[in-house]
């Protein structure tokens, strides 16, 4: 296996300069560095991180827990974590825990022991689940700690610096959206029922119905796991019981994607006899047919926000928890006006 010093011999440097040159902490000339890089891919030359972090004791790497590839919302988060992970030089480890926390607590420590330098966190756990979050803020590598940023869900009761959305403000637009539009019968396909945010996104479709002066109707409140195959069969589901209604709410594009494909094959009309609403804006939102009304999550900002929060955090910029709000944006398409005011949504393809 190559060395450092192989580097320098294949690049015609010194060490001192591979290392400034891998490193960052000096300023190296750009032709210096072209030549570094290039016997780098020569040498297909591996940097030492464990031997790095017992020297500096830093690896340079960002562990990332999330929940899973599957839910298409998830990739554009991780494309805005790349793009700021890499402006500070920082490698992510990235592991998906498929909504299990037995896995996510297994997958933190094995980021402890790799001693990364920060975590970024989409956990599944309870939120009243005191002294797993207080484990959590307590991250450490010998007597430096572990600074964790939660995404999606605001952690910071717990002195976890949070990067999430308002879900009741955003469920209790796209429910009042479908009032306006004169829906008064309006099924909501929610998220799984051990996981918070579907919750709060419950509370606000609930809300919007009783400040119209609608009843709560248990029987149009139906669960999915976020996949658009448990939308579709929730909306079957409903529609051989019989129910009637004039709309569907469901809490993420993919379960609404579903819901319409169940609909259009018992010929029902989108807008015109159904209206539907989704929720975080993902790219196929835009170019289904009919195009879906949905809620607007900021994914990429999310991403780039939880690093540079993080990087403040590890460089001793901030200390503590902080709390950063993501606004939501209801974007009106032709699945409940027969028409767009919003164009396609190409980015991140």
């Amino acid at each position: 296996m190559p060395s450092i010093k192989d580097v320098a011999k294949e690049a015609g440097v010194s060490i001192s300069t591979v290392s400034n040159v891998m490193s960052g902490n000096r300023y190296v000339s750009d032709e210096l560095a072209q030549r570094v890089h290039q016997a780098i891919e020569n040498l297909d030359y591996e940097v030492d991180l464990i031997a790095r972090s017992l020297k500096n004791n830093r690896t340079m790497t960002i562990g990332v827990v999330l929940t899973s590839m599957d839910r298409i919302f998830i990739p554009q988060v991780l494309s805005g974590m790349q793009h700021s992970a890499q402006a500070h030089k920082y490698n992510l480890l990235i592991y998906t825990t498929r909504d299990d926390k037995l896995k996510e607590k297994k997958y933190l420590k094995h980021l402890v022991n790799s001693r990364v330098d920060g975590i970024i966190l989409d956990s599944v756990a309870n939120i009243g689940d005191e002294r797993y979050f207080n484990w959590l803020a307590g991250l450490s590598k010998g007597k430096t700690k572990i600074p964790v940023v939660s995404i999606e869900r605001d952690l910071s009761r717990y002195s976890l610096c949070s990067i999430y959305v308002n879900n009741e403000i955003g469920a209790f637009n796209a429910t009042k959206h479908l009032l306006s539009c004169g829906c008064k019968r309006i099924i909501h396909i929610a998220g799984p029922k051990e996981i918070e945010m579907p919750e709060h996104r419950a509370k606000g479709y609930q809300r919007a119905l009783q400040e119209s002066g609608q009843p709560l109707n248990p029987d149009y409140e139906v669960r999915g796991d976020f996949s658009p195959l448990s939308g579709y069969r929730q909306m079957k589901r409903v529609l051989d019981n019989g129910i009637g209604f004039d709309a569907v709410f469901a809490d993420n594009d993919q379960m609404a994607i579903g819901a319409i494909k169940a609909l259009k094959e018992n010929g029902y009309r989108i807008p015109g006899q159904i209206k539907v609403v989704g929720f975080d804006n993902t790219f196929v939102s835009s170019i289904v047919k009919p195009a879906l009304t949905t809620i607007n999550v900021p994914k990429y900002r999310m991403g780039v926000e939880s690093v540079e929060r993080l990087y403040k955090l590890m460089t001793g910029e901030e200390n503590g928890a902080c709390s950063f709000e993501l606004a939501t944006k209801l974007l009106i398409r032709e699945s409940t006006t027969g028409e767009s005011q919003e164009n396609w949504d190409l980015e991140g393809w």
